[in-house]
């Protein structure tokens, strides 16, 4: 390159330079009480991450499913509970009539009959189906109430260890008394009627099997 062209083009990059450098300078002369900063709305802080309403189509779908299948279950089980519920209340009514209605018949029959099995004397139970049934005066009973009390005391539950005889008129064996009834181990009135029976059979009158009693120990 000539000499005197090398001079020529320092010159110019000295003056490209200086300029480049000013027209830096001039790009902003506002001071930094002039200069604005842009602000961001309060919770936009999307920057880089990635917008909800683009995920959202992705999700959604399987929210509601599963939401949808949440609430079948609910709706399920609460149509579950309410049929249990009734048949509960069904099952308590049913239980509460069936025992209301054997409570009336139970009255009825006490009613009918004069005395209550489960409450009556075993001694009043004895007069009154001797007299409404057999006929037979007091001093029949009077009889009677001496051969009950021998064998057992009027005590339904009496048991003969020896012979295994039972119930008020220890009766042999036992159930033989099932001809009056299927209760006939617990129920007083049961046996009654049966040794009432046995004694009219075989004797005719009270009096008349405890005249026998008397001399033969047994009736």
């Amino acid at each position: 390159m000539p000499t005197l062209v090398r001079p020529a083009l320092g010159i110019v990059a000295a003056l490209a330079v200086s300029v480049g450098f000013a027209g830096v300078a001039q790009a902003d002369t506002r001071t930094p009480s002039e200069i604005v900063i842009p602000t961001v709305p309060p919770g936009d802080d999307r920057g880089d991450q990635v917008s909800r309403d683009t995920v959202r189509p992705d999700l959604l779908p399987e929210v509601v499913r599963a939401l949808a299948d949440r609430q079948d279950a609910l709706n399920r089980a609460k149509t579950d509970i309410a049929a249990r519920e009734r048949t509960l209340q069904v099952n308590e009514f049913v239980k509460q009539r069936a025992a209301a209605e054997k409570k009336a018949r139970y009255a009825d029959q006490v009613k009918k009959l004069g005395y209550d099995p489960k409450k009556t004397a075993p001694r009043d139970i004895a007069k009154k189906i001797m007299l409404a049934e057999y006929k037979w005066g007091e001093d029949q009973f009077g009889c009677l109430n001496k051969i009950f009390t021998q064998e057992s005391q009027w005590k339904w539950n009496a048991t003969n260890p020896s012979s295994g005889a039972y119930g008020i008129p220890q009766s042999l064996p036992a159930n033989k008394m099932a001809t009056e009834g299927d209760d006939w181990k617990t129920n007083p009135a049961t046996q009654i009627k049966w040794g009432l029976k046995y004694i009219k059979q075989r004797y005719g009158t009270p009096c008349q099997a405890w005249s026998f009693k008397q001399g033969a120990g047994w009736y």
